[in-house]
């Protein structure tokens, strides 16, 4: 066994712990149905169903459909959602190949689960057969997730006088999340993430989309994440539909590999406690092997704990760093490590801190990180600019570039 996958495995086992018994709504479009990646989408989709996630797939037509329906393009909507329920039904049922699980049978269930009514006219636009869901039939689903049916609803829903309706897949996604207190909802789309970042509050999410322009399939998939968390669903998901394996990777590690929507901040950075150093020790260990971090021992670190910052998400410990006092208004940025997006947060929060404590001048030393820092504001300079206590201390050896950032 690598030591990678060791490490993936251990760090994924909380998530597996937590998302057990869980409802998740997970959101296929059209494009996401025709995308070749949709048999490892299911096979993942699988392997959550065997792993004891409640399992509610809403997906599309075959091809996306716009505007108004009439009754030609109801018709074809129907054959498309027919065809693309077909295509679902017939990739569960392989289970998960090349495991002991291929034999495990996924039962998928579908019907009149959804009570529709018609959009109506909008902005004096009559959208004729456009629907949206007036009711999702939630104690039935909640019932079929509980015996192990994985819950397909179609784009279609029926209203309570027997009409038909096509309904977009985002609305009708979000209303089945809110209705089934889902505690997540995933939507799969073309790309991975959101102006390149892993995490958006609401609000964070509403600036970006105020300031670009996305196309209107982007956008109306971006308002569904929103939408979603407001209305009590606690984290929404964009992952990508070609990226293989992407949705694990957003489910069962810290970081994840797609965008994360919550409407509030679900992130923490905090004082470190004592309780928090053997997790401390397990950050640093493997940049400490690799020479990017001077070596610092267990009882060093405990000694040091008050002057450690940690980041913290789902009760795990994601990041941390120290800022060490030089005293004379200078401090050291030490032990830093994290993903881009924690790494930030931290330097941020050890920032504010530093200035809570009267420094001036924040030191950084580096063998490979001098880029990231002088992006942060931070500028190189000499090695006699350190303070003299610190500067006796400079390892040669190692010959790591030294950089400041004026905090005053």
């Amino acid at each position: 066994m690598s030591e990678s996958y060791a490490q993936w495995f251990r760090a994924s086992t909380p998530y597996i712990r937590a998302h057990r018994g869980r409802t998740f709504v997970v959101m296929l479009g059209a494009d996401a149905i025709g995308s070749e990646n949709l048999v490892n989408i299911v096979h993942d989709l699988a392997l959550l169903n065997v792993l004891g996630v409640r399992l509610v797939v809403v997906h599309g037509a075959t091809a996306e459909v716009e505007g108004p329906v009439d009754a030609d393009d109801l018709e074809a909507a129907q054959q498309g959602a027919n065809a693309a329920r077909a295509q679902l039904e017939a990739l569960f049922t392989t289970g998960i190949p090349q495991s002991p699980l291929r034999n495990r049978h996924i039962a998928l269930v579908s019907g009149n689960l959804v009570t529709a009514q018609p959009l109506g006219v909008v902005d004096g636009v009559d959208h004729l057969g456009t629907g949206k869901p007036r009711r999702v039939q939630k104690d039935v689903v909640r019932d079929l997730l509980a015996a192990g049916n994985v819950v397909l609803l179609p784009p279609v829903g029926y209203s309570a006088s027997g009409a038909t309706y096509f309904i977009a897949p985002e609305t009708l996604a979000v209303a089945a999340a809110i209705d089934l207190d889902a505690d997540k909802l995933i939507v799969y789309h073309a790309a991975s993430r959101v102006a390149d970042r892993g995490d958006f509050t609401t609000a964070g999410l509403k600036a970006v989309r105020e300031a670009a322009a996305f196309d209107a399939l982007t956008e109306r998939r971006l308002a569904a994440l929103s939408d979603a968390c407001q209305g009590g669903v606690e984290r929404a998901h964009l992952v990508g539909f070609d990226d293989d394996g992407v949705l694990l990777e957003e489910l069962f590690t810290a970081e994840g590999a797609g965008t994360q929507v919550s409407d509030g901040d679900y992130r923490v950075i905090r004082r470190a406690t004592v309780g928090d150093v053997s997790a401390i020790v397990e950050l640093i260990r493997p940049l400490e092997a690799a020479g990017a971090l001077v070596r610092r021992s267990r009882d060093r670190i405990e000694r040091d704990i008050g002057d450690f910052l940690v980041a913290e998400l789902d009760g795990a410990l994601t990041g941390c760093c120290a800022v060490l006092d030089l005293g004379h208004g200078s401090a050291e940025l030490a032990c830093l490590v994290g993903g881009n997006a924690v790494g930030s947060r931290l330097l941020a929060a050890a920032e504010e801190a530093a200035k809570q404590a009267g420094v001036a001048r924040l030191f950084a030393l580096t063998t490979t990180a001098a880029d990231w820092f002088v992006e942060r504001g931070f500028a190189p300079c000499a090695l006699a600019d350190l303070p003299t206590n610190r500067r006796n201390l400079y390892n040669d050896r190692r010959n790591a570039k030294v950089l400041v950032k004026e905090l005053r």
